[in-house]
Parts: C-alpha cells; sequence; structure tokens
C-alpha cells in the first residue's frame, strides 16, 4: 500500500503524520531519514512494502529491456537495502525494532510478474538474512513472502494470470491483503524470537 491509501485526517487526528519519499531516491531518502529524526526521533518497526512491477510472460525474455529490468529492481530491491541503510540509525533509537521486508513466493517459485521481480525478491530474501546477522542483537529483520494478491499492483495482470495462480495454490484461493497485514504484525510484535526468515503467507502456494 502507499500513501495515496490513508486516511491523513484519521492521522492527523491521531497526532500523526505522513511523508511521502520515492525509495529509488537517495536524497529523498536522506530527507525522510531528517524529517523524523527530527520529529518522533525514532523507528520502532520498518516495513518494506513500496515496489513496482509489470505483467511480462515467463518465456518472453526478450521483452525484458534494460529499462525494465533496471526499474523493477531499483523499486523492489536497491530502494529497500538503501531506504534500511538511511533509516537503520532511528531504529537503533526504537522499542524493541524490527524489519519487515516484503518478498513475494516468487523467489521461491520462480514465477513472478516478469524475471526481474523474481530476481528482485529472492535479493530482498537474501538481504533479510544478511542484515538479520549484520543488525543483530539490536533490530530483528523478517521478511514475509505472499502470493499474487487481488489489487492493482502489478501493470497489465490479467484475470488469466489469478486464476492460474489459485489453480496452483494448495488453499485455492488468493491471500488477501488483510492476511498479509497481520502476519506483518504477527512478524513484528508477536513473534520477538524470531530472525532472518522469510514466512510464506501464500496459501501453499510455494509447495
Amino acid at each position: 500500500c502507499g500513501p495515496e491509501t490513508l486516511d491523513h485526517a484519521a492521522l492527523a487526528r491521531a497526532g500523526l503524520a505522513t511523508i511521502r519519499a520515492d525509495i529509488r531516491d537517495p536524497a529523498a531518502l536522506k530527507r525522510l531519514a531528517g524529517e523524523i529524526g527530527s520529529g518522533p526521533g525514532r523507528i520502532d518497526i520498518l516495513v518494506n512494502t513500496a515496489g513496482s512491477s509489470v505483467q511480462v510472460p515467463l518465456k518472453a525474455i526478450e521483452q525484458l529491456t534494460d529499462e525494465l529490468i533496471a526499474e523493477v529492481f531499483q523499486a523492489n530491491a536497491i530502494g529497500v537495502l538503501a531506504s534500511i541503510r538511511e533509516l537503520t540509525p532511528l531504529l537503533r533509537l526504537g522499542r524493541d525494532p524490527v524489519i519487515v521486508n516484503i518478498g513475494s513466493v516468487a523467489a521461491r517459485t520462480g514465477v513472478g510478474s516478469n524475471l526481474a521481480y523474481v530476481g528482485a525478491k529472492a535479493a530482498v530474501d537474501a538481504m533479510s538474512i544478511g542484515l538479520a546477522k549484520a543488525l543483530a542483537p539490536q533490530i530483528r529483520v523478517v521478511g514475509i513472502a505472499p502470493s499474487a494478491l487481488e489489487t492493482g499492483f502489478v501493470k497489465g495482470r490479467g484475470s488469466d494470470f489469478i486464476a492460474t495462480t489459485v489453480a496452483a495454490t494448495p488453499l485455492r484461493r488468493l491471500t488477501t491483503p488483510a492476511e498479509v497485514a497481520s502476519a506483518v504484525l504477527c512478524a513484528a510484535r508477536v513473534l520477538t524470537a524470531t530472525t532472518g526468515v522469510t514466512i510464506a503467507v501464500d496459501g501453499g502456494r510455494h509447495l
């Protein structure tokens, strides 16, 4: 989800504010860290859920232009690591700080919106392991890997892809965004002895 899905008025009434930043822009991330540092002064939970993708058939490798590959990796992997790098000092000041990286079952199955996305999400899983080692014992790092969700996240995705995914999923249904959110909350505040792993929230799609 992005800032456009938030109820800004409700957040304001609760004394909270939203700050928009493009994770593909290093300067924007530095400004974000500065604004948080001069405001709340700490981060307790960092959820890396931003990203973008375009539907490209698995075998249509020739459609993976240099620009598309760079865009997908920048939005889904490079930006994630850059965000964590900039915000780690604020996490070290947090209460039971934890990073939750939203990955994808595509990293395990090799099938996703496109091959660049598969690679980017595999990179996120690997980084979660390395970060868990690098930031321990102060900061936990947990990955959450859903399957396809019925949202508008992937440009150009048709109903045929969703139907194929459901048919290949043991529970014969898609995971809901609410179920992914519940997994994030559990990783952040229930599974307090868990770090360096990616938890599948995919109806068994990875099997």
